[in-house]
């Protein structure tokens, strides 16, 4: 299960409505309680996706910017939970590129973006065993 709060949500969900019809991306910061398997969001940092392939169906970080997100979860006592991206004019769920470039442990958050507004999120993790993703529990309070 992954917890967030309704103005998480909605920063994420705003976000994407900016960059229609391209693709949004970001990471999701916050803490992880083993004992639960529950990860809680305290934070979402907007990334510039830096694709240079069509941006309305795909989105890439720099490994610069992956390494300054990984920096700032240490220094602020923050574990890197997972990344958002958007699908514009797409439901939320992951493509096959998205589970190309998956990583177990992490959520991935997908947004869908319908005419320039946020209609839904979902989160996914990664399950190796199934060798595919696996609807999350996403709690928004």
């Amino acid at each position: 299960m992954i917890i967030l709060s309704k103005t998480l949500l909605s920063k994420i969900e705003a976000h994407g409505e900016r960059t229609y019809p391209e693709e949004c991306c970001g990471a999701i910061l916050g803490s992880f309680d083993a004992n639960k398997n529950e990860k809680v969001v305290s934070e979402v940092i907007e990334i510039d996706n830096i694709s240079t392939e069509d941006k309305k169906r795909r989105f890439m970080i720099k490994a610069e910017e992956y390494q300054r997100v990984e920096r700032y979860a240490k220094d602020n006592s923050l574990t890197l939970l997972g990344f958002y991206h958007s699908h514009p004019d797409h439901p939320p769920k992951p493509s096959e590129t998205d589970l190309k470039f998956a990583w177990p442990f992490f959520s991935y958050f997908i947004t869908s973006v319908i005419n320039s507004l946020a209609e839904e999120t979902h989160s996914y993790v990664l399950n190796l065993d199934k060798g595919g993703f696996e609807k999350e529990t996403l709690k928004v309070y």
